[in-house]
C-alpha cells in the first residue's frame, strides 16, 4: 500500500505513506514516525498530534500492516429492544444499628428496645432524630481563679451562649458556656 495521502500535521499540511487502513482510519508513515489519520488530519493527544514508533505500535495497527485485518463492524438496527440485554442490580439493605444512650450521669443506663426491621423497601428521606430528655438540672463549673467548684442551674445556660458567673468563694467574674457531651459540662474563660 505505497498509496501517497495528504493530512493536516501540526498547522500544516504534509504527505506521507499509507502503510494500513481500518474503516475510516488509515496508518500513514511520515519521517519515521506513524500517525493516525481520520478525515485527513492527524489523531491528536492533547495540543500535540499522537505519533508512534514501530516499538510503540498498538497491536491493531500492528496486525493491520501485516494484512490481519479485524472484523468490519456493521451496525445492526432491530425496531425494537427486545434482542438487547437487560441490566438488572440487586442491592442488598443494610440493617440500622441499635444503640445503646445514656441520657445522663444521675438516671439508670437503658438500653433502646429493639424496633422490628420490616423486610420490605427501605424508606428514603431525612433521618429521624428523637430528641435527648435532659434530666440534669445543675452544671459543675470550676472557677479558673480559685479551683473552687459550684453548681449552676442549667436553665441559665442550657441554649449554650456564654454567661457570666461571679465565684462564691472569690467573687471574681468569669464567663462560663455549657457544653453538650454525654452530659452537660462547663466550659470556663478567665480574663483580666
Amino acid at each position: 500500500m505505497d498509496e501517497t495521502i495528504t493530512f493536516w500535521l501540526d498547522n500544516k499540511i504534509c504527505s506521507g505513506f499509507k502503510i494500513a487502513e481500518i474503516g475510516r482510519q488509515a496508518l500513514v508513515s511520515y519521517r519515521d514516525k506513524y500517525y493516525i489519520i481520520v478525515g485527513g488530519a492527524a489523531l491528536m493527544k492533547g495540543v500535540r498530534p499522537l505519533h508512534y514508533s514501530k516499538s510503540s505500535m498498538p497491536l491493531l495497527w500492528k496486525k493491520a500492516m501485516k494484512g490481519i485485518l479485524p472484523p468490519p463492524v456493521v451496525a445492526i438496527e432491530h425496531a425494537e429492544d427486545e434482542f438487547l440485554p437487560v441490566t438488572t442490580s440487586i442491592k442488598k439493605e443494610r440493617k440500622p444499628m441499635q444503640k445503646n444512650t445514656i441520657e445522663s450521669e444521675f438516671s439508670e443506663a437503658q438500653p433502646v428496645a429493639a424496633k422490628p426491621v420490616s423486610s420490605g423497601v427501605k424508606k428514603t428521606g431525612a433521618a429521624e432524630v428523637k430528641p435527648v430528655k435532659i434530666i440534669q438540672a445543675v452544671v459543675t463549673a470550676t472557677c479558673p481563679y480559685c479551683s473552687h467548684k459550684q453548681d449552676l442551674p442549667f436553665e441559665k445556660g442550657k441554649n449554650g451562649k456564654p454567661f457570666f458567673v461571679a465565684c462564691v468563694r472569690c467573687s471574681t467574674e468569669f464567663a462560663v458556656r455549657f457544653v453538650p457531651v454525654t452530659m452537660y459540662q462547663a466550659q470556663v474563660a478567665a480574663f483580666k
